[in-house]
């Protein structure tokens, strides 16, 4: 689905095995996951960097990474640690951050700890930390989560057998439209690879790191960053809401907010080609970077 894609390993200090995805040559861009999502999410961004260094990398126990042999080590902070050692790996001084939901902490983390390599920053669908806090726009629905995380966590295997029925099924696809979870612009194709990929989760290692995000909190980093940023949200998207992302853009300097109109929690597959335009906008905004090869 994605051409020239090159998988790779590295172990990291604590002797994890950690899964990453490499593709071209050039300037780099940094793709930072979704919780649960693969580089396949950003199939379209891909598509429009042919003539950039792509790095793409599994969080600890998700896919091609292994699961660390302390399972507290396992926290955005320990993302960004895997990050920096891909990046010695792959001999990156200098990078653009694509953050997508969870990569959005992760990216505003890697700000906090290699602020003097990050050069742009493009955060879709995501929040700056406390992830909990903003869901469906609800505090009660806030404390609840961690409620059913626990649950799950007990019931992993009863959950991990229900996703093997119904990950990618177009019931579900249809249903998730239906109460708005996705939007009828879907690119079901990604959507469905994607969602298969759940197939395979370990639901206590997922359910942890659900709850290492609403623990992570980087708010005090936005006010710190300098260098050119875009934020993408969607007017229906449940999970972090617009006005997550029109606080991060009052608070970083010079930061441009797009709202995606009918755009839900998954717009790099609703409305790719609003994404790549503004890809191409926000890599113009930056010097060395500037659009080669990507889409208008």
């Amino acid at each position: 689905m994605v051409p020239g894609i090159q998988q790779r390993q590295i172990v990291a200090r604590d002797g994890t095995r950690i899964g990453y995805q490499v593709r071209g040559d050039g300037p780099a861009i940094v793709l930072a996951n979704g919780l649960g999502g693969t580089y396949l999410a950003f199939k379209y961004l891909y598509d429009a960097l042919g003539s950039y260094k792509t790095i793409c990398w599994d969080y600890r126990g998700l896919y091609a990474s292994a699961a660390p042999s302390d399972p507290t080590a396992n926290t955005v902070v320990h993302q960004v640690e895997d990050l920096a050692e891909i990046l010695a790996a792959e001999n990156v001084s200098e990078f653009v951050i694509a953050g997508w939901s969870m990569g959005v902490q992760v990216a505003f983390e890697t700000v906090r700890r290699m602020a003097d390599r990050v050069r742009g920053i493009y955060a879709i669908n995501g929040t700056y930390g406390r992830a909990f806090r903003t869901v469906m726009g609800s505090r009660l629905v806030g404390r609840i989560i961690p409620m059913l995380l626990r649950l799950v966590k007990a019931q992993s295997s009863l959950a991990g057998r229900a996703t093997k029925l119904v990950a990618g099924r177009d019931a579900l696809i249809a249903a998730m439209k239906r109460v708005g979870l996705v939007s009828q612009t879907i690119d079901i194709e990604i959507f469905r690879a994607v969602a298969a990929g759940f197939q395979t989760i370990d639901w206590a290692i997922y359910s942890d790191l659900l709850t290492r995000l609403d623990e992570h909190d980087a708010e005090e980093v936005l006010e710190r960053v300098a260098v050119p940023t875009t934020i993408v949200t969607g007017d229906c998207d449940l999970m972090t809401p617009p006005t997550t992302a029109e606080y991060m853009h009052r608070k970083i300097r010079g930061s441009r907010l797009v709202v995606i109109e009918g755009g839900t929690h998954y717009t790099p597959v609703e409305y790719p080609a609003i994404l790549v335009d503004e890809l191409g906008k926000l890599l113009d905004r930056v010097p060395g970077w500037e659009r080669k090869g990507v889409a208008a």
